[in-house]
C-alpha cells in the first residue's frame, strides 16, 4: 500500500515537472499576406520629415561687399547727350561731408566728393534714376531709397537735412540713393532730378567714396607764428572746423595750443583772430560763419588761461581772398583763420 502511493506521487511530480515546460498553443489567427519591404516614396510623393533645429543664417549687416568699382573716382559717367555745367553747386574737393537719405534715416559721409549738374536734354526723372540705380547694382551695390525729396516723406521725427545745397524740396522733386560697399570703402550715389531748374532736363549727380581725412596743413610751432608776425603783421593758419559751423574739430587742437604758446611766450601782445571763406555760399551767410568761427577761436583760448582782453573776434568772409577760388586749392588757400598783430 505504502509502495503504491510513493508511485503514485512519483507520476504525478513528474507530470507537473514535463507539463511546466510544454509550448502553450496560441489561438490560430488568420492568415495574412507577408508583408514585403517598403519602397522607398518617389521624391514627388515622399512625406516631409521634419528636420532639427538650426542656426540662422548670419543677416549680412549692409549691402554686401562687392568688388571695387573699374576706372577712377567719380566711377560713373553722365547720360548720353550730357555735360557739366557751370554751377555754385558744382564741386569737386578730396574731403567733403554730405547727408544722404536711406529711406528711413539721413546718414551723413564724409570723403572724396564730388556734385555734377548736368545740363543736356531728353532724360526724365524715371531715366535719370534708372540709370544710376543700374550702374550701381551692376557693380554689386545697392538702391537704398528713391522716391520724393526727404521733406515730403512722412516719417518720425520728421528729417531735415542741416545743409540741404542744391536740394530744395519742391514736390515735385524726385531723387535716388544708391551704395556700393568695397573691401576698403562704401562709394555712394545720389541722382537728384528737379523740374524747377532753368532747363527742366537737368539733374544733379552727387558722388561721395568714404574716406577718412587727411591733415594737409603742418603744424607752425609757436616760435614760427612769433617771426611771421613781426615780419609780416599777420600768419594764416588753417584750423578745421565741423562743416558749416564753427565747432574747432579735435585734429586742430594742436594748433589752437601753439597760439597759447605764442600768447603765454608774448604777454605784451595782442592779436586780432580774423575768420575767411571762400566764395561757395552766399556772401551773408559765408560772414557769418568766418565770424563765428573767429569767435570760437578766441573762446578756446580763453579757455585755456589767455585775457579777453588781448583778443577780438572779426569775420570777413570771401571779401579777402588769397588765391584763385576758381580752383580747389585756392579755395582751401583762402577756408583760414588769420592772426592779426594788433596795435
Amino acid at each position: 500500500m505504502r509502495d503504491s502511493l510513493k508511485n503514485l506521487m512519483l507520476v504525478l511530480l513528474l507530470g507537473l515537472t514535463f507539463g511546466g515546460c510544454a509550448r502553450v498553443e496560441e489561438p490560430a489567427m488568420p492568415e495574412t499576406p507577408a508583408e514585403s519591404p517598403a519602397e522607398a516614396p518617389s521624391p514627388s510623393t515622399a512625406p516631409v520629415q521634419p528636420s532639427p533645429p538650426s542656426s540662422p543664417s548670419p543677416i549680412p549687416a549692409g549691402p554686401p561687399v562687392a568688388s571695387p568699382p573699374p576706372g577712377k573716382f567719380p566711377y560713373v559717367g553722365l547720360i548720353d547727350g550730357y555735360q557739366p555745367s557751370e554751377s555754385k553747386f558744382a564741386k569737386d574737393v578730396p574731403f567733403d561731408r554730405y547727408e544722404f537719405f536711406d529711406g528711413t534715416k539721413i546718414v551723413p559721409v564724409e570723403g572724396r566728393l564730388t556734385t555734377i549738374v548736368a545740363e543736356g536734354k531728353g532724360a526724365s526723372a524715371q531715366e535719370v534714376l534708372r540709370t544710376y540705380e543700374s550702374l550701381v547694382t551692376g557693380m554689386g551695390g545697392v538702391k537704398l531709397y528713391e522716391g520724393s525729396d526727404v521733406r515730403h516723406v512722412k516719417v518720425t521725427p520728421r528729417l531735415a537735412y542741416a545743409d540741404k545745397r542744391h536740394r530744395n524740396g519742391f514736390n515735385a522733386d524726385q531723387l535716388g540713393v544708391y551704395m556700393l560697399r568695397t573691401p576698403e570703402s562704401e562709394i555712394w550715389v545720389e541722382a537728384y532730378h528737379t523740374p524747377h531748374l532753368k532747363k527742366e532736363d537737368e539733374y544733379f549727380l552727387t558722388v561721395v567714396e568714404r574716406q577718412p581725412h587727411v591733415m594737409r596743413a603742418s603744424l607752425l610751432p609757436a616760435e614760427e607764428m612769433k617771426r611771421e608776425l613781426d615780419a609780416k603783421g599777420h600768419v594764416a593758419l588753417y584750423i578745421n572746423f565741423d562743416f558749416n559751423k564753427a565747432d574747432i574739430r579735435p585734429d586742430s587742437q594742436p594748433i589752437v595750443d601753439e597760439v597759447v604758446k605764442l600768447l603765454e611766450n608774448n604777454p605784451g601782445l595782442s592779436l586780432t583772430v580774423e575768420g575767411h571763406t571762400d566764395n561757395v555760399g552766399a556772401p551773408d551767410y559765408n560772414k557769418r560763419l568766418s565770424d563765428d568761427r573767429a569767435r570760437s577761436v578766441v573762446a578756446a583760448l580763453t579757455a585755456k588761461g589767455i585775457e579777453a582782453g588781448r583778443l577780438k573776434a572779426t569775420g570777413f568772409g570771401q571779401e579777402k581772398p588769397v588765391a584763385d577760388n576758381s580752383t580747389e586749392e585756392g579755395r582751401a588757400k583762402n577756408r583760414r583763420v588769420e592772426l592779426v598783430k594788433a596795435g
